[in-house]
């Protein structure tokens, strides 16, 4: 039985996610922030880890027991006040993460799913770390998946973030995203744009982990419905 470590279990997408997996028959090592966990249902979960992801002998305890990572830590500009910035939530992570999935013995390289966002580039900003992010996933020599959905809504997904805040797509966006579909050559765009549910986004993931592919990939929207509906 494969075991996954979730980084950014008490999200809008991780809190969705963990049961998923759990329903599909994978052992599951939340991961969750020592301020977060009185607060949150899986900070009581047993198998959690409590810590921050730069304390090192705990991360590396949990990935010795973990077959495959997937990072879902993140922020936003709101949280900003409270001392996040990008380069600390959604960068630096990461880099905690690969480093201690390389350095921990395994029989095989464990599997790494990191979702980011559409649009990611080289640059400044949000979508600058975020691609800072996935070029250490991109060099680091492990197995791969690069996750990046438009946007997301969490809003009936059952998610349970931490923070208490739904990720919730602007109004009328879909439909108009949606519409785009209908004109001919443009409905694979339309999926990359497109509002994504949590739950299917979740799908998705549970399928990329259960199939072990694909690999070395960066996937869009259009990939991940697919992967949500096989």
């Amino acid at each position: 039985m494969t075991t996954v470590l979730v980084a950014g279990s008490t999200g809008a997408v991780g809190s969705a996610l963990v049961p998923q997996l759990k329903s599909a028959g994978f052992d599951v090592i939340p991961h969750v922030r020592p301020k977060t966990a009185e607060r949150h249902p899986l900070g009581k979960d047993p198998a959690a880890l409590i810590c921050d992801l730069s304390d090192a002998p705990k991360l590396d305890a949990a990935m010795s027991r973990a077959q495959a990572v997937v990072c879902l830590v993140g922020t936003m500009r709101r949280r900003f006040a409270a001392g996040d910035t990008y380069e600390s939530s959604d960068y630096q992570p990461v880099v905690d993460l690969v480093a201690s999935a390389k350095r921990v013995a395994a029989p095989e390289p464990r599997r790494f799913v990191l979702l980011t966002a559409l649009g990611a580039r080289p640059g400044g900003g949000y979508l600058g770390w975020k691609y800072k992010a996935e070029e250490v996933v991109r060099q680091s020599g492990l197995p791969y998946a690069i996750l990046r959905p438009s946007f997301l809504d969490s809003t009936h997904s059952g998610s349970q973030p931490s923070d208490g805040a739904q990720r919730k797509p602007p109004p009328l966006v879909d439909g108009a995203l949606r519409l785009i579909g209908a004109v001919p050559g443009l409905r694979g765009f339309s999926d990359d744009v497109r509002v994504m549910p949590v739950e299917v986004l979740c799908r998705a993931i549970v399928r990329i982990l259960h199939d072990r592919a694909p690999s070395a990939s960066t996937l869009t929207g259009r990939q991940l419905w697919q992967a949500a509906t096989l």
